[in-house]
């Protein structure tokens, strides 16, 4: 299974909701259906690109804290400014994908 694409997702949203517009119009209760389910399916893979998202986030800003407080401790600043950039980053991907 593939990672889960947040441009695939808009693009299924997008696509489902052209579907079921153009259903509803023209009386087409299958393509509607179809459009419905489309965009159900690019919700959903909206969804668990974003909790991916968030996880990933979470991984590298206690990664870069662990890794700083560690660092800090051996008296090694390069590395913890390095760490520090990792837990920020996480912080922000956490942010985006919130």
């Amino acid at each position: 299974m593939s990672s889960p694409s947040r441009t695939e997702a808009k693009k299924d949203q997008f696509i489902g909701n052209v579907k079921n517009t153009a259903g509803s119009a023209v009386g087409n209760e299958s393509l509607q259906a179809k459009g419905q389910a489309q965009n159900s399916a690019g919700n959903a893979q909206e969804t668990a690109a974003n909790v991916q998202g968030y996880l990933s986030g979470v991984s590298d800003q206690v990664a870069g804290s662990v890794k700083g407080a560690y660092n800090a401790l051996t008296g090694d600043t390069a590395a913890q400014m390095e760490n520090k950039a990792q837990a920020k980053k996480g912080e922000a991907q956490k942010a985006y994908n919130s």
